[in-house]
């Protein structure tokens, strides 16, 4: 797949080189190092949690702060990356995760050593790691608007398919290393560490590595052409609009509600396998790694193996991803062992692995070549917003019926899927009606 996006015809939307195998791989690895910590810190969050007497609820706070930061600033490190280029973003990003991930390992090892009261573990976590909510988003906005401007019309589904692939591979060894490295005086802190120091390695290789870029369309040009037009500049119209654009909007909204579905699911998982089983935290893990692995690995099979081979476009993979996904969750709902658990989980999250790529590729496909960054933000900016108070409402809503969350991603997903079906704009998406024209 690599090699057919530097070969396939069809200029890419900067008119600069295409996409190298090697920048792409670098790229791809960047992306699985930043899932691969950040879904085996979710796996190890609730071990965590109730070995330092962390209430459930305030677990899933930490997280919900770092995605509010994380939502906030991926509109604007797209931004400030159309000026400085991507690959400062990039190292930005990665940066930003070395030390939120290094810092909340020193505090958990703390707490586990009884140096920190649990409130002061929960406040000193909650702080660091919204570095990370603040400062990742850079990496993911800029990786998705690098890889769009360096592949064709033709190709860009199949690139952006791939390049989420590099998430799912990230679920599937996050979630399955982590309890390997807890070990020694680390403890729990383990994993958080190793992850750093991976990240930390990478960080010097996209140094070395990817080519300094420049723009692909300055400002300037934008607005030079835009007033040549008689209108606003392109970018500050697409800026203020996006949302209500008719193109545009429905993707980044059938985006949003999917990524909070998915997120649901995610970050209870761990309690319920915890309370299936009734086993402690730390001997529960083995298990809620197996599962997180195995509905990665059907993420994995879907956007490396099913997307690629079917040849979906962007409005098939938003149909099938809404309809495995509700049927995913109807299995979770009458689930009654770990075995029927893990069945929904890896049907639910191959649906949630159509969804991904439906939404990325249509909405660029959908967008101006000066828009780019605009909307690889706004799509880098779902996942954190996806995850403000989803995981809290999930985790509140299993507490007081454990069927409850899953019952409202069967009634979200269905209507997605009807979305889906029904909304006649998400064909503009489709490879062949791409928009353009800078200032159109």
């Amino acid at each position: 797949m690599l090699q057919r996006l530097r070969n396939t015809p069809g200029a890419p939307l900067t008119g600069e080189t295409t996409l190298s195998k090697g920048v792409f791989a670098l790229i791809f690895v960047v992306s699985m190092a930043m899932a691969v910590g950040n879904l085996g810190l979710v796996s190890v969050m609730p071990a965590i949690g109730r070995a330092i007497g962390i209430s459930d609820h305030l677990v899933a706070a930490i997280f919900s702060l770092s995605a509010l930061l994380w939502a906030i600033s991926a509109p604007y490190w797209a931004r400030v990356s159309d000026v400085r280029g991507r690959k400062p973003m990039m190292m930005l990003g990665l940066g930003g995760f070395v030390f939120s991930m290094l810092g909340c390992a020193l505090v958990v090892w703390a707490g586990l050593q009884a140096l920190l009261a649990p409130m002061a573990v929960f406040l000193a976590f909650a702080a660091i790691r919204g570095v990370f909510g603040l400062l990742g988003s850079a990496t993911a906005s800029s990786s998705q608007a690098y890889v769009a401007e360096r592949t064709s019309e033709k190709d860009r589904t199949a690139a952006l398919s791939a390049l989420a692939g590099a998430l799912g591979m990230g679920t599937i060894i996050g979630p399955a290393v982590s309890p390997l490295l807890v070990f020694g005086f680390l403890g729990l802190a383990g994993p958080m560490t190793i992850f750093a120091l991976i990240a930390a390695a990478i960080l010097i290789a996209v140094a070395v590595m990817i080519p300094s870029d420049r723009p692909p369309v300055s400002v300037r040009e934008q607005g030079l052409k835009a007033n040549a037009a008689g209108g606003k500049p392109a970018r500050a119209k697409a800026g203020t609009g996006v949302w209500r654009d008719k193109n545009i909007g429905p993707y980044l909204w059938y985006g949003l509600l999917s990524a909070c579905a998915q997120a649901i699911n995610v970050y209870t998982l761990g309690f319920v396998i915890m309370d299936e089983m009734a086993l402690p935290a730390a001997e529960a893990q083995g298990y809620i790694g197996i599962a997180m692995a195995a509905g990665a690995a059907a993420g994995l099979a879907g956007q490396w193996v099913l997307i690629p081979g079917l040849k979906m476009s962007p409005r098939q993979l938003l149909r099938a991803g809404a309809v495995l996904a509700l049927a995913g969750n109807l299995i979770t709902v009458f689930a009654g062992d770990i075995w029927l658990l893990t069945l929904g989980y890896v049907v639910l999250t191959l649906g949630f692995s159509f969804c991904r790529p439906g939404f990325t590729a249509g909405s660029s496909l959908a967008a101006r070549p000066d828009q780019q960054g605009l909307v690889a933000g706004m799509v880098s900016s779902l996942s954190g917003a996806a995850i403000v108070v989803t995981p809290v409402i999930g985790v509140l809503l299993y507490e007081f019926a454990p069927a409850a969350p899953f019952i409202l991603n069967c009634v979200v997903m269905a209507g997605l899927a009807l979305y889906a079906w029904k909304n006649p704009s998400l064909r503009r998406g489709e490879p062949g009606l791409a928009r353009t024209s800078i200032v159109s």
